[in-house]
């Protein structure tokens, strides 16, 4: 056998690592109150952010967001098999980033040590392929153990590994033109078959406000 066994998990971590959809912000717990921005009819408005030096090949005529990272799955979602993804945010600096009434701003300082400060601004239309939001606080939860000792939310899944976490993170996963809130880290995923662009350039532009800037920071 691979890795340490699973230990005794809860009724809600059953729950969490075997049904689609569940809402946390429906269990008990406070949701973020971020929601799905629209630009006129039909279209969609996200957030990512990434690093200076990176802008102008993001820009090009030939560039875009690319699909990196993979969507870790297992055998019970299997549409996902070989699916690569780029996150975005539903707002330029979400309140869970900085003010999350469980991890404080452990969201920021992630950000800031590794994704980026400068914010760009993404536009699709509502039906672009493999938009979904996810809820990230089932990875915050296991950043919270690992850099402040303490386990917040007590979802009672292994948390020695990544794997229930990431499995519940894909669980969470609601198509992005459906989602009424109940995250409590609400957090956009932009999936694609294999490595790739998921973003065409004509699609983003530098976002006029930049609240990580040095000005704002």
């Amino acid at each position: 056998m691979n890795g340490p066994p699973d230990r005794q998990i809860s009724p809600l971590a059953e729950r969490l690592l075997n049904e689609r959809g569940i809402l946390l912000g429906t269990l008990g717990f406070a949701a973020d109150p971020g929601s799905v921005q629209r630009h006129g009819p039909g279209s969609v408005v996200l957030f990512h952010y990434t690093r200076p030096e990176k802008v102008d090949r993001i820009l090009s005529k030939e560039g875009g967001l690319w699909a990196r990272l993979p969507v870790v799955n297992d055998d019970s979602q299997p549409e996902f098999d070989n699916h690569h993804l780029v996150e975005a945010f539903l707002e330029p600096l979400p309140k869970w980033t900085t003010d999350s009434p469980y991890f404080g701003n452990l969201g920021l300082e992630m950000m800031k040590a590794y994704v980026g400060n400068l914010l760009l601004r993404v536009e699709l239309p509502e039906d672009y392929p493999g938009l979904y939001v996810a809820d990230y606080a089932h990875t915050l939860e296991l950043k919270h153990i690992e850099r402040r000792g303490q386990a917040v939310l007590n979802l009672g899944y292994d948390s020695r590994t990544g794997h229930h976490a990431c499995r519940a993170d894909v669980n969470s996963y609601i198509h992005l033109p459906e989602y009424r809130g109940g995250h409590l880290a609400p957090n956009a995923k932009i999936v694609r078959h294999g490595e790739g662009i998921a973003v065409p350039s004509k699609y983003i532009t530098v976002n006029p406000y930049q609240p990580l800037s040095s000005s704002d920071a």
